[in-house]
């Protein structure tokens, strides 16, 4: 077994190590725009962009269905098998952080695989009321319990975090198996505002997906479903990027060495750039019948840059930023929690730029804007999460 292909555990808070960046996305990062214009006069491409259409979302959802993260859940049960089953453990808890825009539901998707107690924050209406008299629920008892998202137990207002302390002090008293997961944004919050550290152990997250975690979890995607048989070429110069050499290992294609850099390491986000940079060719493109006969690809273009609607910049990293906070808010909340911001326009906006998504009332960070509004956010001296 390659060591890309071993079990790997989760790591202390604070070893997260970000994949390294390729010297060409160092100056893209820089240049910008000049950088792009410059590559498009003195390269050519094997097959033009411009010649290649959006795969429609049916057609992704059949060829690379979103994904299970199959290798964090394994991780995740490495990490904690052997602890849940110690009847005195060293520690009660577990806190598990890790990067925002997680809508696999990791924490609690493993929950439900190991068959544990899991317990659910209660309604926004509920936290901001505030009241002593809501009561918490039983988490005593054996087993383990699971809170998967410490984020949805508190809201950023005067009345926003009551329950959440209470719920700390109740956890402080535990006597119980118990994991907490919390977005790395918003324990960093905690930390701050409610002083959870002091109530909660050191936390473990998730090791990076360099090149080589990318190449082995991307290619067991598409060996075993749907997309079998199918090829990913780049549009630059026609490479598999799931070539391997004659020992079976990666070819280490550039692509994925980028892709690594630009996600930071976080798996879901390089999941979604990888998908929204797939494209389908034309049936009639001479080129590719000919140096590719009776073969069906799927083209990878360049990836895309992100860019914050030019009028009200301010109030749109606020807004984001809150939505890093809290996971996901509805626009009522986010006037609840920014009520300084005009919440109607500027979500319009964000959707549009494609910084923001949209699922029934509640409005999320789009994980592949997650590194550019992360920039922003730093480059505006906003305070940074920590893995």
């Amino acid at each position: 077994m390659s060591e890309s292909s071993e079990v790997k555990t989760f790591q202390p808070l604070g070893q997260f190590t970000l994949p390294p960046t390729p010297a060409d996305e160092t100056i893209r990062r820089f240049a910008g725009d000049l950088w792009r214009t410059l590559r498009r006069e003195t390269e050519d491409p094997f097959i033009s962009d411009d010649s290649l259409r959006v795969a429609t979302k049916r057609k992704l959802n059949r060829i690379v269905p979103p994904p299970a993260c199959g290798p964090l859940l394994a991780e995740m049960h490495a990490t904690f098998d052997q602890w849940s089953r110690d009847p005195e453990p060293i520690h009660w808890m577990q806190l598990v952080v890790l990067p925002p825009c997680d809508h696999n539901h990791i924490v609690s998707t493993w929950a439900k695989q190991a068959g544990h107690t899991i317990v659910e924050a209660p309604e926004r209406a509920v936290i901001l009321n505030g009241s002593e008299d809501i009561s918490l629920p039983e988490i005593e008892g054996d087993g383990v319990v699971v809170i998967p998202r410490l984020e949805d137990w508190f809201i950023r207002h005067r009345n926003g975090l009551r329950l959440l302390r209470r719920l700390l002090d109740r956890l402080a008293m535990l006597e119980r198996h118990c994991v907490i997961g919390c977005n790395s944004w918003a324990w960093g919050y905690l930390e701050k505002i409610v002083g959870a550290d002091l109530v909660l152990p050191v936390g473990v997250t998730l090791q990076a997906f360099d090149a080589d975690r990318l190449f082995a979890w991307f290619t067991e995607l598409v060996e075993s479903g749907v997309a079998e048989g199918k090829i990913f070429r780049l549009t630059t110069t026609g490479e598999d990027i799931f070539a391997r050499h004659s020992d079976g290992e990666s070819a280490n294609s550039e692509f994925l060495t980028t892709l690594a850099a630009r996600s930071l390491g976080v798996p879901w986000v390089a999941w979604h750039l990888w998908r929204s940079s797939l494209r389908v060719a034309p049936k009639d493109n001479q080129k590719i019948a000919k140096q590719f006969p009776d073969e069906e690809a799927l083209w990878v273009a360049q990836l895309d840059d992100f860019h914050l609607p030019k009028n009200h910049v301010s109030n749109a990293l606020l807004a984001l930023h809150a939505l890093l906070l809290h996971n996901s808010l509805t626009a009522d909340e986010l006037s609840i929690v920014l009520p300084s911001v005009d919440e109607s326009n500027l979500l319009v906006a964000l959707v549009a730029a494609e910084f923001v998504e949209r699922d029934g009332d509640a409005f999320y960070c789009s994980p592949t804007a997650y590194p550019t509004i992360r920039q922003a956010l730093a480059d505006a001296g906003f305070p940074l999460d920590r893995l």
